[in-house]
């Protein structure tokens, strides 16, 4: 009976145990809860995902290094444009000079032809006759230049004469090319030598072959000299 007397008082006195008491938590809190921390784990690792792929930040140092090699690069992309046009300059330049030379041994050449005294009295030649294009389409522009061998003791005096050969309507075709004016032919007066440079146009419509260069002595009807040179394509 004692014994079971203390068992009673060791469960319902003062020496009884402490109860916990706790609170019943709705089901929406915990779900709310849990969405939370679904959110937080979340934008944790979308966080940790984004600073990964975040560029590496550049020392200063090495940033001005990097800096002073793109202004390098600029300068010598911008001198190496300088050193192509300089060499394509050169290289016209070398050619305007090649051709220059070229020239000046034919007139060294031909200079020394018409100076040199032969036994032989003066003979007129037709040293060269040149044509080329004109600007508008049908036009053509001549040089002749006629010359005196040996002895210049006499004046050479005539007229040259300027003839179109082709074809017009599918029928063969001569026409004389006349300077403007009253004069007939080219006046040719000189004594060691002489330039005549003109132009001339090819009538419509027609296919001109050659330029037929004809030298007329004064007080003749009959060419002296005839030189023939085709017309540029």
């Amino acid at each position: 009976m004692r014994h079971w007397l203390r068992a009673l008082k060791s469960r319902f006195g003062i020496t009884a145990p402490h109860v916990a008491v706790r609170t019943e938590i709705a089901w929406y809190w915990r779900a709310m809860g849990l969405i939370a921390i679904f959110l937080l784990g979340y934008a944790f690792a979308y966080w940790q995902f984004v600073g990964r792929l975040a560029p590496v930040a550049i020392p200063g140092g090495m940033q001005q290094d990097v800096h002073s090699l793109q202004a390098r690069v600029v300068q010598l992309s911008s001198q190496l444009q300088v050193a192509n046009a300089a060499q394509s300059n050169l290289a016209k330049e070398m050619a305007v000079m090649q051709d220059e030379g070229m020239r000046l041994k034919e007139d060294v050449a031909f200079y020394k032809s018409i100076l040199a005294e032969g036994g032989t009295g003066g003979v007129p030649k037709i040293h060269s006759v040149k044509v080329s294009k004109g600007a508008r389409s049908g036009d053509f522009q001549y040089q002749i230049l006629l010359v005196q061998s040996g002895r210049h003791d006499k004046v050479v005096q005539g007229a040259l004469q300027l003839i179109l050969n082709g074809t017009l309507a599918g029928k063969p075709m001569a026409q004389h090319v006349e300077p403007a004016g009253p004069q007939k032919g080219l006046k040719v007066n000189f004594k060691y030598y002489q330039r005549i440079e003109g132009t001339f146009s090819a009538p419509p419509e027609s296919d001109i072959h050659n330029l037929q260069v004809q030298y007329v002595a004064l007080g003749s009807n009959a060419p002296a000299l005839t030189q023939t040179v085709s017309l540029p394509d």
